[in-house]
């Protein structure tokens, strides 16, 4: 079982890492599995992989994007009920698909997910909910997307 304390890396922070550690236990209290997915977005693949495996090993429904623009493609199909942003990516990065987003008058609980340092301010930059640092620790994770994705609320 993993410990609290531990943290899920992407093969590129641990090399020979599993890409879903195994035998993850039990969700923080209140946890219910969410018809709307969520949306990670993230130019790593083995990050994506990592995450929707651990995921919808919680029980919750994810889809995925490798670039912000992929992510708005994803938007036109569905209504996440919470994004999970990485900010450096080609092709659109984090700024610009929340820009884009709020062009098209949309607004989706983002939580910015980075190694950078400036994790906090990035996140304050374009107005996302919250952050949460790669590594990331798998109860922080599971808490961060209780506290910001919304059951029913629609896209405002």
């Amino acid at each position: 079982m993993i410990a609290g304390s531990q943290r899920l890396h992407s093969s590129g922070d641990a090399p020979g890492a599993p890409g879903r550690p195994e035998g993850i236990g039990g969700r923080p209290s209140g946890t219910i599995p969410a018809a709307r997915p969520i949306l990670v977005v993230d130019d790593d693949p083995e990050i994506l992989a990592m995450l929707r495996d651990f995921l919808e090993g919680e029980g919750l429904a994810v889809r995925t994007a490798v670039n912000g623009a992929e992510a708005l493609d994803v938007l036109d199909a569905v209504s996440p009920s919470l994004v999970l942003l990485d900010m450096r990516m080609p092709v659109l990065d984090g700024w610009g698909f929340a820009a884009q987003l709020g062009d098209r008058r949309a607004s989706y609980p983002i939580v910015v997910m980075t190694a950078a340092e400036s994790a906090r301010r990035w996140a304050e930059e374009i107005g996302a909910n919250g952050y949460i640092a790669k590594p990331f620790d798998v109860n922080e994770l599971l808490q961060v997307i209780e506290r910001h994705r919304t059951r029913d609320a629609r896209p405002n």
